[in-house]
């Protein structure tokens, strides 16, 4: 049985995501379980006699809480370590830290030691996406702001990363708009290298021209589990009128932040694709990171003659997308035709 603990702060979109890749497992023949604490908790409390009211549930006495959490701790102790033969993969969802009150405040306790999690995940998405499903919900709405929702899910993805660390596990931040097979794919098969893409976005806005970025990245998942960036951008480029200085200075500091220091050292591999002749610092920084990290980085340029930055900063250089796939499948023969 694999074991995953997976953080990730509210309106990030994890139930919906892990109710489709529950069911894509079901469908190859995996059985999966996931266990939610936070509401695991307030069932334990009504079954005590103690209503809690969902609206008002982070205004609860902290050890009243922490009672609860324990409570439920134990119970999925019992319950995967009784029948661990019952499950192919059990997900235990959390919040590493909440944000209430203009504070952050530690939402696990000692209890969690008890578990030896085989890989560690801390959903995210976009800042406007989880704005948005925040504000659908009562406790939260015009509470955060885009910064405060960028400061908390940046604490809670490197606490989820240093707990990770400590344990010398497998960490990723995993995109609630990526596709379900990913989260399989890290899980079940975790032999496969991962891939973390690059390409420049903002010349390739329009849906014509975004056609060939988004059918590479299909081809490429199918031998590799590809993150990609485009998986939490819901635009190309950061509209910078729409923010003032402050958030737009926050807003591309934990974008930067989030490709380099999340993205790429979660995988194995760096594949960049050029689809024609753009500027891009973006890329050329991402390609350098990789390269300086030793890490396998692989260039498709379809742009003709190449600067030297960019023949430099890698390890293989192809000039078609033919070229590129004949090199990928004589080395991974076993990949061609997968469906995932």
């Amino acid at each position: 049985m694999k074991l995953i603990l997976a953080t990730g702060i509210s309106g990030v979109g994890e139930k919906k995501y892990l109710k489709e890749w529950k069911d894509y497992s079901n469908k190859l023949g995996k059985r999966v379980r996931v266990f939610y604490v936070g509401e695991m908790m307030i069932e334990h409390a009504r079954n005590c006699g103690i209503k809690l009211n969902k609206d008002n549930f982070l205004n609860a006495d902290k050890d009243l809480l922490q009672m609860a959490r324990s409570a439920v701790f134990t119970e999925i102790l019992s319950e995967i370590s009784g029948n661990p033969s019952d499950y192919d993969a059990v997900v235990i969802c959390i919040h590493a830290f909440m944000f209430w009150k203009e504070r952050f405040y530690r939402a696990y306790d000692r209890f969690l030691k008890n578990f030896s999690p085989d890989t560690y995940i801390s959903f995210i998405d976009d800042f406007r996406n989880i704005a948005s499903r925040l504000d659908q919900r009562k406790e939260w709405r015009g509470k955060l702001n885009y910064t405060k929702i960028l400061y908390w899910q940046n604490v809670e993805v490197e606490v989820t990363l240093g707990w990770a660390d400590f344990a010398d596990k497998p960490f990723f931040a995993l995109s609630t708009g990526q596709p379900i097979s990913t989260l399989y794919k890290i899980i079940f098969h975790p032999e496969i290298e991962t891939v973390y893409v690059k390409m420049p976005i903002s010349h390739f806005r329009e849906p014509e021209k975004r056609f060939v970025i988004d059918e590479f990245i299909k081809a490429l998942d199918i031998p590799f589990t590809v993150f990609s960036p485009l998986a939490i951008e819901v635009v190309g480029m950061i509209p910078r009128e729409k923010f003032d200085d402050e958030e737009t200075l926050t807003i591309n500091n934990h974008v930067v932040h989030r490709d380099l220091y999340w993205f790429i050292p979660q995988c194995d591999i760096g594949v960049t694709f050029w689809p024609g002749v753009v500027p891009s610092p973006g890329v050329n920084h991402e390609m350098h990171e990789s390269h300086t990290k030793t890490k396998e980085e692989w260039v498709i340029y379809l742009g003709g003659e190449a600067s030297p930055f960019i023949t430099y900063f890698n390890t293989k250089f192809f000039k078609s997308q033919k070229e590129f796939f004949e090199f990928v499948y004589d080395k991974y023969p076993e990949r061609q035709g997968l469906a995932w």
